[in-house]
């Protein structure tokens, strides 16, 4: 298992993530995958000025705020997913392809489009 950057942020563990996950330490990727999608929401939560620190919130705010165009409801119940895995090794590898695919590009766009260097 590779060490995770202490602090890292979400775009810094993504590397992380992928390596873990193609080693096959998947409750190590999901764990992490999870981590970095919560704090990206959290990021997301900041940018948008929203009150509140619950992802939940804020992705219900955001799907809203966008009419629904961005699914970030749907982004974040991937997230779950992957906690899920790393708290319970619930899921069987087709189950945790889906969020190990996606969310690194979810991750990786909102950072582009609303990281802290754009508010």
């Amino acid at each position: 298992m590779t060490a995770p950057i202490a602090k890292a942020t979400p775009l810094e563990s993504l590397p992380v993530i992928e390596q873990e996950f193609a080693a096959g330490n998947y409750v190590e990727s999901s764990r992490l995958l999870w981590e970095a999608t919560k704090n990206t929401f959290l990021m997301l939560g900041k940018a948008h000025r929203l009150e509140t620190g619950c992802v939940h919130e804020i992705a219900h705010a955001l799907d809203e705020k966008y009419a629904g165009k961005r699914r970030y409801i749907g982004r974040l119940i991937a997230g779950e997913l992957a906690q899920d895995h790393a708290e319970m090794e619930a899921l069987e590898y087709h189950e945790l392809e889906i969020p190990h695919r996606l969310l690194p590009e979810f991750i990786r766009q909102c950072y582009r489009e609303f990281g802290p260097d754009k508010y």
